[in-house]
């Protein structure tokens, strides 16, 4: 980054009195009348300028109205600092006031701990909330009719402050009317993405301590319950970890990709000669849960045509010419 691309804004500058500060810093500093014939300003907006300056100690000002220019390097810095104090001020106070909310909403609203919610923009309120509100896990049980994009920004931005994203997804959510999701985009930003071929409601659980859970899957119902009950949390806990214990996992695109695949010795089918890439996992994966051949190419991003000759190709890497035995083999070879 060069010092032109600097954003001063950061620490109170805006666009014209950076300007003005470049321009000093360059000259070792001016007065009023440098500055207004400089850059065109008034007399009093030029003197008003050059205070700010001065008050946010970039400026050194002498009695004979002149204005010298303070190492930035100290300057800056100091404006940094302080900067960062009134960060964390505002961080340490986010306390207090969310308890303020909590404490209104609670006495205004006389909100139970489990209640039915409904309609797209009430149900995407508290989805938003639920996710915002996780410190260290969100776990989900995803399935079509879609009412938010799978993996969408709130999960994206869930894994980039520490939660830990797992989400068990049905075939169906790889059909083209199913929610459209990419494979990549599933893991691409950390989250944990398996697959089945079914699930019997969709789930969102932040911290164990709150969960929303879908009431109907017919395309035109948002009905949803939200829960924050101890004992129904439990249940919804363990049905989502036997859903996920069960689930074939997807992996992530970027990782280092294996050698070139080798065949087994003759004999030994069985025996590993080395990992298999994140496609054919993610192949494996998607068999395992019955997703069609044309999701899956949609989810790889190639023609089925092309999807069905790389289906063929790991047939013959694993010694068979089915999805069934395709299954069998990698389980021998700790492929899935």
């Amino acid at each position: 980054m060069t010092d032109a691309a600097v954003p001063l804004e950061l620490v109170g500058l805006d666009a014209a009195a950076e300007a003005v500060y470049r321009g000093l810093l360059a000259r070792g500093g001016g007065t009023a009348d440098d500055v207004t014939a400089a850059f065109g300003l008034g007399t009093g907006a030029a003197v008003a300028l050059l205070e700010r300056l001065h008050h946010s100690g970039l400026l050194s000002r002498r009695s004979s109205g002149e204005y010298l220019t303070v190492d930035p390097r100290h300057a800056l810095r100091a404006l940094v600092e302080s900067r960062e104090r009134q960060l964390a001020a505002i961080r340490d106070a986010t306390g207090p006031l969310g308890a303020l909310f909590d404490e209104a909403r609670r006495s205004s609203a006389g909100e139970p701990a489990t209640r039915t919610i409904s309609g797209p923009e009430e149900v995407g309120d508290c989805y938003y909330r639920l996710h915002q509100a996780a410190t260290y896990e969100i776990c989900g049980l995803a399935r079509p009719p879609f009412l938010f994009a799978p993996n969408g920004p709130l999960d994206e931005a869930a894994v980039r402050r520490g939660v830990r994203v797992r989400v068990v997804y049905a075939a169906a959510s790889f059909d083209e009317d199913g929610g459209g999701q990419e494979l990549g985009s599933l893991v691409s930003r950390g989250e944990e993405a398996r697959v089945v071929s079914s699930l019997p409601v969709k789930l969102t659980m932040a911290d164990r301590s709150a969960a929303m859970v879908s009431l109907s899957l017919g395309p035109d119902s948002t009905d949803t319950l939200y829960t924050e009950a101890p004992p129904l949390l439990e249940a919804l806990t363990e049905l989502f970890e036997r859903y996920w214990a069960g689930a074939a996992p997807l992996a992530g695109p970027g990782a280092q990709q294996p050698p070139a695949p080798q065949p087994c010795p003759p004999g030994d089918p069985g025996d590993p000669v080395r990992e298999p890439t994140d496609e054919e996992r993610n192949l494996l994966a998607l068999f395992a849960a019955g997703v069609k051949d044309d999701a899956i190419a949609r989810q790889f991003g190639v023609s089925t045509r092309t999807l069905r000759r790389r289906i063929q190709d790991l047939y013959t890497e694993l010694g068979t010419t089915n999805r069934f035995g395709a299954g069998v083999a990698a389980a021998r070879r700790n492929w899935v």
